[in-house]
Protein backbone atom coordinates (compact mmCIF):
# COMPACT_ATOMS: atom_id res chain seq x y z
CA UNK A 1 0.00 0.00 0.00
CA UNK A 2 3.16 2.54 0.66
CA UNK A 3 4.61 1.49 -2.34
CA UNK A 4 0.95 2.78 -4.30
CA UNK A 5 0.64 6.00 -2.33
CA UNK A 6 4.24 6.31 -3.29
CA UNK A 7 3.41 6.03 -6.95
CA UNK A 8 0.43 8.03 -7.07
CA UNK A 9 2.15 11.26 -5.57
CA UNK A 10 5.03 10.73 -8.09
CA UNK A 11 1.93 11.13 -11.24
CA UNK A 12 1.12 14.59 -9.44
CA UNK A 13 4.93 15.66 -9.20
CA UNK A 14 5.68 14.85 -12.36
CA UNK A 15 4.26 17.28 -14.76
CA UNK A 16 5.34 20.02 -12.84
CA UNK A 17 9.14 18.78 -11.41
CA UNK A 18 10.92 16.70 -14.81
CA UNK A 19 11.21 16.99 -18.13
CA UNK A 20 8.47 15.06 -20.14
CA UNK A 21 10.07 16.19 -23.68
CA UNK A 22 9.19 13.61 -26.71
CA UNK A 23 12.53 12.22 -28.12
CA UNK A 24 11.73 14.40 -31.19
CA UNK A 25 10.96 17.72 -29.51
CA UNK A 26 13.66 17.70 -27.15
CA UNK A 27 15.65 16.95 -30.54
CA UNK A 28 14.09 19.99 -32.15
CA UNK A 29 14.43 21.44 -28.84
CA UNK A 30 18.58 21.30 -28.48
CA UNK A 31 19.03 22.46 -32.08
CA UNK A 32 17.30 25.50 -31.58
CA UNK A 33 18.80 26.45 -28.68
CA UNK A 34 22.11 25.67 -30.08
CA UNK A 35 20.97 27.57 -33.37
CA UNK A 36 20.15 30.54 -31.55
CA UNK A 37 23.28 30.62 -29.40
CA UNK A 38 25.28 30.69 -32.16
CA UNK A 39 23.54 33.38 -33.94
CA UNK A 40 24.44 35.40 -30.56
CA UNK A 41 28.00 34.75 -31.12
CA UNK A 42 27.51 36.79 -34.01
CA UNK A 43 25.62 39.28 -32.43
CA UNK A 44 27.38 39.83 -29.39
CA UNK A 45 30.27 41.87 -30.68
CA UNK A 46 28.28 44.36 -32.93
CA UNK A 47 25.15 44.77 -30.65
CA UNK A 48 26.34 43.89 -26.73
CA UNK A 49 22.94 44.93 -25.21
CA UNK A 50 21.08 43.00 -27.91
CA UNK A 51 23.06 39.88 -27.29
CA UNK A 52 22.95 40.32 -23.43
CA UNK A 53 19.32 40.44 -23.53
CA UNK A 54 19.01 37.42 -26.06
CA UNK A 55 21.46 35.57 -23.90
CA UNK A 56 19.27 36.14 -20.72
CA UNK A 57 15.86 35.18 -22.21
CA UNK A 58 17.05 32.03 -24.16
CA UNK A 59 18.43 30.82 -21.35
CA UNK A 60 15.31 31.61 -18.86
CA UNK A 61 13.43 29.50 -22.16
CA UNK A 62 15.47 26.63 -21.13
CA UNK A 63 14.97 26.98 -17.33
CA UNK A 64 11.55 27.48 -17.73
CA UNK A 65 11.00 23.84 -19.64
CA UNK A 66 13.31 21.96 -17.41
CA UNK A 67 11.83 23.74 -14.07
CA UNK A 68 7.91 23.92 -15.66
CA UNK A 69 7.06 24.94 -12.42
CA UNK A 70 8.13 28.37 -12.43
CA UNK A 71 6.50 29.47 -15.37
CA UNK A 72 3.23 30.33 -13.94
CA UNK A 73 4.58 32.39 -11.07
CA UNK A 74 7.60 34.24 -13.37
CA UNK A 75 4.31 35.21 -15.78
CA UNK A 76 2.42 36.43 -12.95
CA UNK A 77 5.64 38.38 -11.74
CA UNK A 78 6.33 40.17 -15.35
CA UNK A 79 3.38 40.23 -17.43
CA UNK A 80 1.03 42.24 -15.43
CA UNK A 81 3.66 44.95 -14.41
CA UNK A 82 5.15 45.23 -17.84
CA UNK A 83 1.58 45.78 -19.56
CA UNK A 84 2.68 49.48 -19.48
CA UNK A 85 5.32 49.05 -22.35
CA UNK A 86 4.52 47.64 -25.84
CA UNK A 87 7.15 46.39 -27.98
CA UNK A 88 7.46 49.00 -31.02
CA UNK A 89 5.05 51.00 -33.04
CA UNK A 90 2.71 49.63 -35.78
CA UNK A 91 1.90 45.56 -35.44
CA UNK A 92 4.60 46.12 -32.56
CA UNK A 93 2.18 48.16 -31.05
CA UNK A 94 -0.09 45.33 -30.13
CA UNK A 95 2.04 43.08 -28.52
CA UNK A 96 3.32 43.17 -24.85
CA UNK A 97 6.18 41.11 -23.23
CA UNK A 98 3.01 39.21 -21.31
CA UNK A 99 1.67 38.11 -24.68
CA UNK A 100 5.23 36.37 -25.45
CA UNK A 101 5.54 35.17 -22.31
CA UNK A 102 2.03 33.50 -22.57
CA UNK A 103 3.05 32.25 -25.55
CA UNK A 104 5.95 30.74 -23.53
CA UNK A 105 3.69 28.71 -21.06
CA UNK A 106 1.40 27.82 -23.28
CA UNK A 107 4.32 25.53 -25.26
CA UNK A 108 5.66 24.39 -21.76
CA UNK A 109 2.37 23.24 -21.60
CA UNK A 110 1.93 21.57 -24.33
CA UNK A 111 5.48 19.82 -24.26
CA UNK A 112 4.57 18.94 -20.32
CA UNK A 113 1.30 18.28 -19.73
CA UNK A 114 -0.59 17.94 -23.40
CA UNK A 115 2.14 15.49 -25.16
CA UNK A 116 2.98 13.54 -22.07
CA UNK A 117 -0.13 12.59 -21.75
CA UNK A 118 -2.43 12.90 -25.03
CA UNK A 119 -3.42 8.93 -25.15
CA UNK A 120 -4.61 9.16 -20.69
CA UNK A 121 -8.08 10.42 -22.38
CA UNK A 122 -8.05 12.67 -19.67
CA UNK A 123 -10.99 15.56 -19.74
CA UNK A 124 -8.95 19.03 -19.87
CA UNK A 125 -12.24 21.37 -18.99
CA UNK A 126 -15.69 20.41 -17.94
CA UNK A 127 -18.35 20.67 -20.72
CA UNK A 128 -20.47 22.79 -18.02
CA UNK A 129 -17.07 25.52 -18.36
CA UNK A 130 -16.21 24.29 -22.19
CA UNK A 131 -19.37 24.65 -24.09
CA UNK A 132 -20.41 28.24 -22.86
CA UNK A 133 -16.86 29.05 -23.57
CA UNK A 134 -16.70 27.55 -27.23
CA UNK A 135 -20.17 28.95 -28.08
CA UNK A 136 -18.75 33.08 -26.88
CA UNK A 137 -15.69 32.22 -29.17
CA UNK A 138 -18.07 31.12 -32.12
CA UNK A 139 -20.31 33.85 -31.55
CA UNK A 140 -17.36 36.57 -31.22
CA UNK A 141 -15.80 35.39 -34.63
CA UNK A 142 -19.33 35.10 -36.48
CA UNK A 143 -20.05 38.99 -35.68
CA UNK A 144 -16.79 39.89 -36.57
CA UNK A 145 -17.27 38.01 -40.11
CA UNK A 146 -20.24 39.74 -40.10
CA UNK A 147 -18.90 42.81 -39.79
CA UNK A 148 -16.50 42.06 -42.56
CA UNK A 149 -19.20 41.01 -44.81
CA UNK A 150 -21.74 44.15 -44.28
CA UNK A 151 -19.74 46.91 -42.86
CA UNK A 152 -21.51 50.00 -41.95
CA UNK A 153 -21.28 52.67 -44.66
CA UNK A 154 -20.82 55.47 -42.21
CA UNK A 155 -18.16 53.91 -40.02
CA UNK A 156 -14.25 54.26 -40.60
CA UNK A 157 -13.20 51.00 -39.63
CA UNK A 158 -9.97 52.75 -38.33
CA UNK A 159 -7.87 54.63 -36.09
CA UNK A 160 -7.62 58.44 -37.08
CA UNK A 161 -4.08 58.77 -35.90
CA UNK A 162 -2.60 55.40 -36.76
CA UNK A 163 -2.00 52.86 -39.36
CA UNK A 164 -3.28 49.82 -37.67
CA UNK A 165 -5.53 47.84 -39.25
CA UNK A 166 -8.85 46.50 -38.84
CA UNK A 167 -7.47 43.23 -39.60
CA UNK A 168 -5.19 43.60 -36.44
CA UNK A 169 -7.66 44.67 -34.24
CA UNK A 170 -10.07 41.39 -34.86
CA UNK A 171 -6.72 39.00 -34.67
CA UNK A 172 -6.59 40.98 -31.42
CA UNK A 173 -9.77 40.63 -29.75
CA UNK A 174 -10.18 36.58 -31.10
CA UNK A 175 -6.63 36.27 -29.38
CA UNK A 176 -8.51 37.63 -26.09
CA UNK A 177 -11.71 35.22 -26.81
CA UNK A 178 -9.53 32.24 -27.37
CA UNK A 179 -6.55 33.05 -24.84
CA UNK A 180 -8.16 33.87 -21.86
CA UNK A 181 -9.96 30.50 -21.36
CA UNK A 182 -6.83 28.68 -21.72
CA UNK A 183 -5.60 29.55 -18.21
CA UNK A 184 -8.31 27.18 -17.26
CA UNK A 185 -6.23 24.40 -18.58
CA UNK A 186 -3.32 25.75 -18.48
CA UNK A 187 -2.90 26.56 -14.65
CA UNK A 188 -4.80 22.90 -13.75
CA UNK A 189 -1.97 21.26 -15.73
CA UNK A 190 1.20 22.32 -14.35
CA UNK A 191 0.20 23.37 -10.83
CA UNK A 192 -0.31 19.55 -9.28
CA UNK A 193 1.05 20.33 -5.80
CA UNK A 194 0.37 22.33 -2.76
CA UNK A 195 3.55 23.56 -3.18
CA UNK A 196 2.89 24.49 -6.82
CA UNK A 197 -0.38 26.08 -5.76
CA UNK A 198 1.45 28.30 -2.85
CA UNK A 199 4.29 29.76 -5.13
CA UNK A 200 1.43 30.80 -8.10
CA UNK A 201 -0.20 32.71 -5.00
CA UNK A 202 3.00 33.83 -3.60
CA UNK A 203 3.64 35.58 -7.27
CA UNK A 204 0.02 37.48 -7.00
CA UNK A 205 1.18 38.40 -3.56
CA UNK A 206 4.44 39.96 -4.29
CA UNK A 207 3.56 41.90 -7.42
CA UNK A 208 0.17 43.20 -5.91
CA UNK A 209 2.67 44.78 -3.22
CA UNK A 210 4.29 46.56 -6.06
CA UNK A 211 0.93 47.89 -6.97
CA UNK A 212 -0.02 48.91 -3.63
CA UNK A 213 3.02 50.08 -2.12
CA UNK A 214 3.32 52.25 -5.35
CA UNK A 215 -0.22 53.43 -4.96
CA UNK A 216 0.36 54.41 -1.42
CA UNK A 217 3.50 56.05 -2.11
CA UNK A 218 2.40 57.69 -5.64
CA UNK A 219 3.18 61.50 -4.26
CA UNK A 220 6.62 61.09 -3.40
CA UNK A 221 7.82 58.78 -6.48
CA UNK A 222 5.32 61.30 -8.35
CA UNK A 223 3.06 58.25 -10.08
CA UNK A 224 0.64 60.24 -11.51
CA UNK A 225 -2.48 59.74 -14.47
CA UNK A 226 -3.90 62.66 -16.07
CA UNK A 227 -7.44 62.02 -14.31
CA UNK A 228 -8.06 64.27 -11.63
CA UNK A 229 -11.15 63.57 -9.27
CA UNK A 230 -12.43 66.48 -6.89
CA UNK A 231 -9.01 67.69 -7.11
CA UNK A 232 -7.15 64.54 -6.30
CA UNK A 233 -4.71 63.21 -8.68
CA UNK A 234 -5.19 59.79 -9.20
CA UNK A 235 -2.15 57.08 -9.20
CA UNK A 236 -1.47 55.50 -12.48
CA UNK A 237 0.83 51.90 -11.90
CA UNK A 238 2.34 49.89 -14.58
CA UNK A 239 -0.25 51.45 -16.94
CA UNK A 240 -3.00 50.82 -14.19
CA UNK A 241 -5.13 53.92 -12.82
CA UNK A 242 -8.81 54.61 -11.11
CA UNK A 243 -10.82 51.72 -10.69
CA UNK A 244 -8.83 49.23 -13.36
CA UNK A 245 -5.53 50.31 -10.86
CA UNK A 246 -7.81 49.37 -7.49
CA UNK A 247 -9.30 46.39 -8.68
CA UNK A 248 -6.44 44.86 -9.61
CA UNK A 249 -5.25 45.99 -6.02
CA UNK A 250 -7.98 43.79 -4.95
CA UNK A 251 -7.93 40.80 -6.63
CA UNK A 252 -4.33 40.21 -5.00
CA UNK A 253 -5.52 41.70 -1.40
CA UNK A 254 -8.50 39.25 -1.58
CA UNK A 255 -6.04 36.25 -1.27
CA UNK A 256 -3.90 37.85 1.41
CA UNK A 257 -7.11 38.44 3.28
CA UNK A 258 -8.31 34.97 2.97
CA UNK A 259 -5.09 33.64 3.89
CA UNK A 260 -5.08 35.54 7.18
CA UNK A 261 -8.87 33.49 7.44
CA UNK A 262 -6.71 30.61 7.13
CA UNK A 263 -3.59 31.10 9.37
CA UNK A 264 -3.13 28.85 12.16
CA UNK A 265 0.18 30.46 13.55
CA UNK A 266 -0.01 33.90 14.98
CA UNK A 267 2.90 35.00 13.60
CA UNK A 268 1.40 33.88 10.04
CA UNK A 269 -1.73 35.22 10.31
CA UNK A 270 -0.51 38.86 12.03
CA UNK A 271 2.18 38.86 8.67
CA UNK A 272 -1.46 38.09 6.56
CA UNK A 273 -3.46 40.55 8.34
CA UNK A 274 -0.75 43.14 7.59
CA UNK A 275 -0.46 42.61 4.06
CA UNK A 276 -3.96 42.83 3.83
CA UNK A 277 -4.57 46.26 5.58
CA UNK A 278 -1.70 47.52 2.74
CA UNK A 279 -3.71 46.01 0.07
CA UNK A 280 -6.84 47.84 1.48
CA UNK A 281 -5.47 51.06 1.75
CA UNK A 282 -3.57 50.33 -1.75
CA UNK A 283 -7.32 50.38 -3.13
CA UNK A 284 -8.63 53.69 -1.10
CA UNK A 285 -5.73 55.15 -2.41
CA UNK A 286 -6.33 54.27 -6.28
CA UNK A 287 -9.42 56.86 -5.92
CA UNK A 288 -11.24 54.11 -7.61
CA UNK A 289 -14.83 54.42 -6.92
CA UNK A 290 -16.50 51.43 -8.44
CA UNK A 291 -13.25 49.36 -6.76
CA UNK A 292 -14.27 51.12 -3.23
CA UNK A 293 -17.70 49.42 -3.59
CA UNK A 294 -15.92 45.79 -4.77
CA UNK A 295 -13.77 46.13 -1.95
CA UNK A 296 -16.52 46.60 0.15
CA UNK A 297 -18.60 43.86 -1.12
CA UNK A 298 -15.85 41.54 -1.36
CA UNK A 299 -15.08 41.50 2.29
CA UNK A 300 -18.64 41.31 3.21
CA UNK A 301 -18.61 38.11 1.12
CA UNK A 302 -15.70 36.88 2.63
CA UNK A 303 -16.44 37.02 6.30
CA UNK A 304 -19.74 35.79 5.52
CA UNK A 305 -18.68 32.23 4.45
CA UNK A 306 -16.01 32.19 6.71
CA UNK A 307 -17.55 32.63 9.76
CA UNK A 308 -20.81 31.19 7.99
CA UNK A 309 -22.63 33.24 10.71
CA UNK A 310 -24.09 35.95 8.74
CA UNK A 311 -25.48 38.29 11.15
CA UNK A 312 -22.04 39.49 11.70
CA UNK A 313 -22.19 41.16 8.52
CA UNK A 314 -24.30 43.84 10.61
CA UNK A 315 -21.37 45.02 11.56
CA UNK A 316 -19.52 45.42 8.44
CA UNK A 317 -22.31 47.84 7.10
CA UNK A 318 -20.53 50.72 9.24
CA UNK A 319 -18.69 51.79 6.73
CA UNK A 320 -22.07 52.76 5.22
CA UNK A 321 -21.86 55.85 7.36
CA UNK A 322 -18.76 57.13 6.12
CA UNK A 323 -20.98 58.21 2.94
CA UNK A 324 -22.82 60.88 5.68
CA UNK A 325 -19.14 62.52 5.97
CA UNK A 326 -19.40 65.18 3.02
CA UNK A 327 -15.94 65.01 1.66
CA UNK A 328 -16.31 61.34 1.08
CA UNK A 329 -19.79 61.76 -0.39
CA UNK A 330 -19.18 64.23 -2.51
CA UNK A 331 -17.19 61.40 -4.83
CA UNK A 332 -20.87 59.90 -5.42
CA UNK A 333 -22.25 62.97 -5.97
CA UNK A 334 -22.93 63.78 -9.87
CA UNK A 335 -23.25 67.07 -9.60
CA UNK A 336 -19.77 67.74 -8.76
CA UNK A 337 -17.71 64.94 -10.02
CA UNK A 338 -18.21 62.88 -13.15
CA UNK A 339 -20.58 60.08 -13.09
CA UNK A 340 -23.97 60.84 -14.89
CA UNK A 341 -21.91 61.05 -18.05
CA UNK A 342 -21.96 57.18 -17.43
CA UNK A 343 -25.87 57.26 -18.35
CA UNK A 344 -25.15 58.76 -21.99
CA UNK A 345 -22.10 56.22 -22.98
CA UNK A 346 -24.84 53.41 -21.86
CA UNK A 347 -27.19 55.31 -24.01
CA UNK A 348 -24.70 55.29 -26.76
CA UNK A 349 -24.03 51.52 -26.42
CA UNK A 350 -28.08 50.92 -27.02
CA UNK A 351 -27.34 53.15 -30.06
CA UNK A 352 -25.03 51.52 -31.81
CA UNK A 353 -26.28 47.63 -31.14
CA UNK A 354 -29.28 48.78 -32.43
CA UNK A 355 -27.39 49.24 -35.60
CA UNK A 356 -27.02 45.62 -36.12
CA UNK A 357 -29.15 43.93 -33.13
CA UNK A 358 -29.25 40.25 -34.09
CA UNK A 359 -25.03 39.86 -35.32
CA UNK A 360 -23.53 42.69 -33.36
CA UNK A 361 -21.04 45.32 -34.71
CA UNK A 362 -18.40 42.81 -34.55
CA UNK A 363 -16.36 41.93 -31.43
CA UNK A 364 -13.57 44.98 -30.47
CA UNK A 365 -15.22 47.18 -33.30
CA UNK A 366 -17.51 49.11 -30.34
CA UNK A 367 -14.60 52.34 -30.81
CA UNK A 368 -14.95 52.55 -34.83
CA UNK A 369 -19.09 52.72 -33.93
CA UNK A 370 -18.38 55.09 -30.74
CA UNK A 371 -16.64 57.68 -33.34
CA UNK A 372 -19.45 57.87 -35.36
CA UNK A 373 -22.69 57.01 -33.50
CA UNK A 374 -21.37 58.11 -29.71
CA UNK A 375 -22.18 61.37 -28.05
CA UNK A 376 -19.33 61.03 -25.57
CA UNK A 377 -16.87 59.34 -27.94
CA UNK A 378 -14.98 57.37 -25.21
CA UNK A 379 -14.27 54.30 -27.16
CA UNK A 380 -15.80 51.86 -24.34
CA UNK A 381 -18.97 51.12 -23.46
CA UNK A 382 -18.07 51.36 -19.48
CA UNK A 383 -20.08 48.32 -19.27
CA UNK A 384 -19.08 44.70 -19.37
CA UNK A 385 -23.05 43.88 -20.44
CA UNK A 386 -23.89 46.50 -22.94
CA UNK A 387 -20.27 46.21 -24.53
CA UNK A 388 -20.80 42.44 -25.27
CA UNK A 389 -24.54 43.14 -26.05
CA UNK A 390 -23.25 45.93 -28.90
CA UNK A 391 -20.38 43.84 -30.37
CA UNK A 392 -22.00 40.07 -30.19
CA UNK A 393 -25.82 40.43 -29.95
CA UNK A 394 -27.76 39.23 -27.88
CA UNK A 395 -26.52 35.89 -27.90
CA UNK A 396 -23.02 36.74 -27.19
CA UNK A 397 -24.44 38.57 -23.68
CA UNK A 398 -26.99 35.31 -22.68
CA UNK A 399 -23.00 33.74 -23.20
CA UNK A 400 -21.27 36.07 -20.88
CA UNK A 401 -24.13 35.53 -18.20
CA UNK A 402 -24.03 32.22 -18.82
CA UNK A 403 -20.02 32.04 -17.99
CA UNK A 404 -20.31 34.38 -15.33
CA UNK A 405 -22.99 31.63 -13.50
CA UNK A 406 -21.05 28.81 -14.03
CA UNK A 407 -17.56 30.01 -13.21
CA UNK A 408 -19.77 31.49 -9.34
CA UNK A 409 -21.15 27.82 -9.40
CA UNK A 410 -17.82 26.22 -9.33
CA UNK A 411 -16.43 28.33 -7.10
CA UNK A 412 -18.56 27.64 -4.96
CA UNK A 413 -18.67 24.18 -5.20
CA UNK A 414 -14.38 24.32 -5.14
CA UNK A 415 -14.87 26.03 -1.69
CA UNK A 416 -16.98 23.41 -0.47
CA UNK A 417 -15.66 20.34 -1.62
CA UNK A 418 -11.88 21.64 0.16
CA UNK A 419 -10.40 20.27 2.30
CA UNK A 420 -7.16 21.84 3.13
CA UNK A 421 -6.70 25.28 4.33
CA UNK A 422 -4.75 26.66 0.98
CA UNK A 423 -7.47 25.18 -0.75
CA UNK A 424 -10.43 26.83 0.83
CA UNK A 425 -8.09 29.80 1.11
CA UNK A 426 -7.93 30.14 -2.65
CA UNK A 427 -11.81 29.34 -3.45
CA UNK A 428 -12.87 32.09 -0.61
CA UNK A 429 -10.58 34.68 -2.31
CA UNK A 430 -11.90 34.28 -5.57
CA UNK A 431 -15.38 33.97 -4.18
CA UNK A 432 -14.81 36.98 -2.40
CA UNK A 433 -13.39 39.07 -5.89
CA UNK A 434 -16.13 36.83 -8.09
CA UNK A 435 -18.80 39.48 -6.42
CA UNK A 436 -16.56 42.33 -7.25
CA UNK A 437 -16.52 41.45 -10.73
CA UNK A 438 -20.09 41.37 -11.01
CA UNK A 439 -20.43 44.61 -9.30
CA UNK A 440 -17.68 46.22 -11.80
CA UNK A 441 -19.07 44.72 -15.31
CA UNK A 442 -21.44 47.25 -14.80
CA UNK A 443 -18.64 50.02 -15.17
CA UNK A 444 -15.97 48.40 -17.18
CA UNK A 445 -15.25 45.51 -19.11
CA UNK A 446 -13.30 43.51 -15.75
CA UNK A 447 -14.16 39.86 -16.87
CA UNK A 448 -13.85 39.98 -20.98
CA UNK A 449 -12.41 42.92 -22.14
CA UNK A 450 -12.57 44.09 -25.29
CA UNK A 451 -9.90 45.36 -27.97
CA UNK A 452 -11.97 48.39 -28.44
CA UNK A 453 -10.50 49.38 -24.65
CA UNK A 454 -6.85 50.03 -26.34
CA UNK A 455 -4.05 48.66 -26.54
CA UNK A 456 -4.56 45.86 -28.88
CA UNK A 457 -3.19 42.61 -26.67
CA UNK A 458 -2.90 44.66 -23.77
CA UNK A 459 -6.31 44.18 -21.96
CA UNK A 460 -5.62 40.06 -22.42
CA UNK A 461 -2.57 40.49 -20.45
CA UNK A 462 -4.37 42.59 -17.68
CA UNK A 463 -7.64 40.27 -17.84
CA UNK A 464 -5.32 37.57 -17.08
CA UNK A 465 -4.75 37.48 -13.35
CA UNK A 466 -8.25 36.85 -13.35
CA UNK A 467 -8.20 34.06 -15.39
CA UNK A 468 -5.53 33.23 -13.91
CA UNK A 469 -6.96 33.08 -9.98
CA UNK A 470 -9.95 31.13 -11.08
CA UNK A 471 -7.52 28.45 -13.03
CA UNK A 472 -6.09 28.18 -9.48
CA UNK A 473 -9.16 27.41 -8.11
CA UNK A 474 -9.89 25.05 -10.75
CA UNK A 475 -6.55 22.83 -9.51
CA UNK A 476 -7.43 22.71 -6.08
CA UNK A 477 -8.98 18.85 -6.42
CA UNK A 478 -5.62 17.90 -8.21
CA UNK A 479 -3.46 18.78 -5.11
CA UNK A 480 -5.71 19.24 -2.17
CA UNK A 481 -5.84 15.46 -0.98
CA UNK A 482 -1.50 15.91 -1.09
CA UNK A 483 0.05 16.62 2.21
CA UNK A 484 2.56 19.47 1.72
CA UNK A 485 4.47 20.73 4.96
CA UNK A 486 5.57 24.09 2.94
CA UNK A 487 1.38 25.16 3.13
CA UNK A 488 1.42 28.20 5.45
Amino acid sequence: MAKVIRIERMKHLLPSRLVALPPAAMVVTLISYLALNVGLAFIMPIFPLLGLVGAISINLVVILFLRSKLALPLYMLIASPSVALSLGSGILSRLYVGNLLFVLVVLIWIFQVILPERKSGQVLLERSLLIPLLFLIVIGLLSIVYSRLFPDPNVPYQYPHSDVSITLVNISEMAILIGLPMFLVIVPGLVRTPRDAYGVMLSFVGVGILYALGTIFAAPLGLYSNEVILGVHRPEIFGADSSALGSLILLFGSLAMAQTFYATRWKGRLIWAMLSLVFCLGVVMSFGREAWVGLFLAVLTMVGFRTRNWSVLLVLFAPLLLLLIPGISDFFDPSKTYGSDRLKIWQDAMTIWLKSPYMGIGAGNFQFFDRVYGSDKVGIAHNQYLQMLAETGVQGLLCLIWILVVVGIKALQSFKAAKSRLGKSISLAYIGYYVSILFGGFFTGIFIPSAAAGGGTGPFVAASCRWMLFGLVLSIPIWDGIEDKGEA
